[in-house]
């Protein structure tokens, strides 16, 4: 009987253990994001929220993952949005644009953007962009930082890093 009460008991815990789950992102409409998100890091969920998609994935949809161009010193270059949004552990530092498009074959990354300022119909960030090699591994020499502006109406959701507690 020890036993049993012992086993059950275990299992209660396990299972509240692995009911825990984490964010550390707010999720805002680009209309409702006004000055006080100024200064914050942000990452753009463009044209589908990728809630969605990372369901839809799983259906065999491959037209499920968004692409967005960005122009790295006047090249359009063509990034996919990776996302790792579940609905129970989201975190906001694996979140990030990655180029299908290599130059000089190098992969660009974008692991968030800093919000400068906001007008009516776009948002002015500070993009940090990160180059990795053909073997993936980060070139930090030639990482920096670029200003850039989106358009608001290709951006369906603002993901804002929330503060540390």
């Amino acid at each position: 009987m020890k036993i049993l009460k012992a086993t059950i008991l275990l299992l209660l815990f396990w299972t509240q253990a692995q009911a825990q789950d984490g964010s550390d992102i707010r999720y805002f409409k680009p209309l409702s994001i006004d000055n006080s998100i100024v200064g914050q890091f942000v990452h753009f969920d463009f044209y589908r929220k990728s809630f969605q998609i990372h369901f839809s994935k799983f259906a065999g949809d491959a037209r499920a993952i968004d692409t967005v161009i960005i122009n790295i010193d006047n090249i359009p270059v063509k990034f996919i949005e990776h996302r790792v949004d579940d609905g129970f552990n989201n975190w906001f530092s694996q979140q990030y644009l990655q180029s299908i498009d290599k130059i000089d074959g190098q992969t660009i990354r974008i692991p968030k953007l800093k919000l400068d300022s906001i007008t009516a119909t776009s948002f002015q960030v500070t993009m940090f962009v990160n180059y990795y090699d053909a073997n993936n591994k980060f070139l930090i020499d030639k990482s920096r930082q670029v200003d850039y502006w989106f358009d608001k109406k290709n951006i369906i959701e603002v993901l804002v890093k929330s503060k540390q507690r």
